[in-house]
């Protein structure tokens, strides 16, 4: 019995509406050369994630539908560099199209000491471990760093409330483009085969598979990104906070999770808090000198009370709050939106 979206043999006309999963796509391309595997890849994604017909996908490249259907599975004879021409060609313009309705991400020293570990992880081909509390910026770091090496070459999936594995699978099956309507036993086969030696897995909230009663049946997941390692030889990186470490180096769990920890290639620790460097680099992506005053005492109580994830949204507020006034930014705008939240809540500061 096939699968509901495993690409059968049919007729060219049947292939032009027919769904192709990611999976088929990444073994297709798994040999070929970097430049050339990922902008097929990209150009799949594009396809999958904007709900395009292979036809409409072939169009927006200058090629005919026979020809991206070839592409896709592994099955084109011409000339591979002159289509690669013509899906970088496509994406270059949509990257200028979209530069400014996203807002930038800000890199730090601490995104870049992440970005590093994702980095070594693919390179050597080991798992790498990020641990710290939460709202600190690992995962808008890990975001990002999936966004610039996402052709291909990058699954981030974040783990799921309570890891159950067949949520575990589901979250890993978007990501690859593979159907979520399979049985357990393929899906596991086929997000396996979907990883090589030149990818990334990149695991977030990994805590969320510890439970209180240290069940063993809480971690098959992680169990599962072990044997995707073992198996397929990619990078990994686990992000998870101080709670897995603790787990990890001792307790009930102990014995299960120091499998995967004999495979580490390092773990970074990440500080409680940013420090003031990182902070100084938020304020002066908004045109802001660091903080003094009142707005570092602001800085200081909410980075303790509601960590770096609530710092910022204040200074995109203040932002917005200068831009409707038609006023350059100042720390007096990120003040008065800090007010205005207070007055919302009933409260001062």
């Amino acid at each position: 019995m096939s699968d509901n979206n495993q690409l059968t043999e049919t007729s060219p006309q049947q292939n032009m509406t027919l769904r192709i999963p990611g999976d088929i796509v990444n073994r297709a391309t798994a040999d070929l050369p970097d430049e050339q595997r990922s902008a097929i890849r990209r150009l799949h994604a594009h396809y999958i994630e904007h709900g395009l017909t292979i036809d409409e996908t072939a169009k927006i490249i200058g090629y005919t539908g026979a020809v991206v259907s070839q592409l896709f599975r592994g099955k084109y004879e011409g000339k591979l560099d002159n289509v690669v021409k013509g899906i970088n060609s496509f994406f270059e313009l949509q990257d200028k199209r979209s530069q400014g309705r996203k807002l930038s991400f800000v890199p730090t020293a601490l995104t870049d000491r992440i970005w590093n570990v994702c980095g070594a992880a693919l390179e050597f081909q080991k798992i790498a471990f990020i641990f710290g509390d939460q709202q600190i910026g690992k995962t808008e770091a890990l975001k990002a760093y999936r966004d610039a090496h996402n052709h291909g070459s990058t699954v981030y999936v974040r783990m799921p409330t309570g890891g159950a594995m067949c949520n575990f699978l589901k979250e890993l099956a978007r990501p690859l483009r593979i159907g979520e309507n399979l049985s357990n036993v393929r899906l596991r086969e086929r997000i396996k085969n979907a990883f090589d030696d030149r990818m990334l897995l990149i695991v977030d909230e990994a805590h969320a598979c510890i439970k209180e009663s240290h069940s063993t049946s809480a971690i098959q997941s992680i169990d599962f990104i072990r044997e995707i390692f073992d198996e397929r030889q990619c990078g990994v990186v686990i992000c998870a906070t101080n709670v897995f470490r603790d787990a990890m180096e001792a307790g009930a769990l102990y014995k299960i999770l120091r499998q995967i920890k004999r495979r580490r290639l390092c773990a970074l620790q990440l500080p409680n808090v940013p420090t003031q460097a990182d902070l100084n680099t938020f304020a002066a992506a908004y045109d802001l000198a660091p903080a003094t005053g009142p707005a570092r005492e602001l800085e200081k109580h909410l980075l303790e009370d509601e960590a770096l994830g609530m710092w910022l949204t204040l200074l995109r507020m203040g932002a917005k709050l200068a831009a409707q006034r038609k006023q350059k930014i100042t720390w007096q705008h990120v003040l008065a939106a800090h007010a205005g939240l207070k007055e919302l809540e009933g409260q001062k500061f």
